[in-house]
C-alpha cells in the first residue's frame, strides 16, 4: 500500500470527507468548497468587557465588518448595576402626541461605548455600528442574544488566566458549547 503524496491523495485513493462538524445557519451542509457554499456575514456579535484588550476584537470585527459589508452589534455585559453608576435615562414626551418619545441616555458608560463606536468609524467601517448593555452573568447573556440577535458570527476576546488552555476551556468553551453559530476567538 502506498500513499500519492505527489497530488495529495489520501491512502488507497479515498477523498478525505469534509462536513461540519455542527449544523449552523451561515455555513452549507455539502463537503464541497465552493463560491455557492462560502457563507454571507450579515450580522457580528462583538462582546465588550470595557478593557482596552477589548480592542483586538473590535479590529478583527471592523475588517470582517469592511470584507462583508456585515453590521456590528457591541453587547457588553455589566454584571452589576452599579457599574452604570452615574449613567441617567431621560424620557420627554414630546407636547401634543402621546407616541412620540424623545430619549436620551448619558453618562460614563454610554461615552465610553460611544468612543468605541467612534474609533470603529475611523477604522474605516461604514456599515451600522449599534450597542446593547445588559446586566447579568455575563456567560448567560452572550448566549441568550446570540441566540435571539439573529446573527451570523460570535466575535469574543481569550482571556489569559495561568495558561492559555485553562482559559479556553472556562468562558469561552462554555459559549461555543452553547451557541449554534461560528465563534472567532480573538487573544
Amino acid at each position: 500500500m502506498t500513499d500519492n503524496k505527489e497530488n495529495g491523495d489520501a491512502p488507497n485513493n479515498e477523498k478525505a470527507n469534509l462536513k461540519p462538524t455542527k449544523e449552523s445557519s451561515v455555513t452549507s451542509q455539502t463537503s464541497s468548497i465552493s463560491k455557492e457554499n462560502v457563507p454571507s456575514i450579515s450580522k457580528i456579535l462583538i462582546t465588550d468587557d470595557g478593557k482596552d484588550e477589548s480592542n483586538t476584537v473590535f479590529n478583527y470585527a471592523v475588517s470582517l465588518s469592511k470584507y462583508s459589508g456585515a453590521e456590528l452589534q457591541i453587547l457588553r455585559i455589566l454584571d452589576k448595576v452599579e457599574k452604570i453608576e452615574g449613567a441617567s435615562v431621560e424620557g420627554v414626551s414630546v407636547e401634543g402626541s402621546n407616541t412620540n418619545i424623545k430619549q436620551e441616555v448619558k453618562g460614563q458608560v454610554i461615552d465610553e461605548m460611544e468612543s468605541k463606536v467612534k474609533r470603529c468609524r475611523e477604522a474605516g467601517c461604514d456599515n451600522k455600528i449599534s450597542y446593547k448593555f445588559k446586566v447579568g452573568n455575563p456567560l448567560e447573556e452572550i448566549v441568550k442574544e446570540t441566540k435571539a440577535g439573529n446573527y451570523d458570527l460570535l466575535v469574543l476576546r481569550s482571556v489569559h488566566l495561568d495558561s492559555g488552555v485553562r482559559a479556553l476551556f472556562s468562558s469561552a468553551r462554555k459559549i461555543i458549547g452553547n451557541v449554534d453559530i461560528p465563534v472567532l476567538i480573538v487573544h
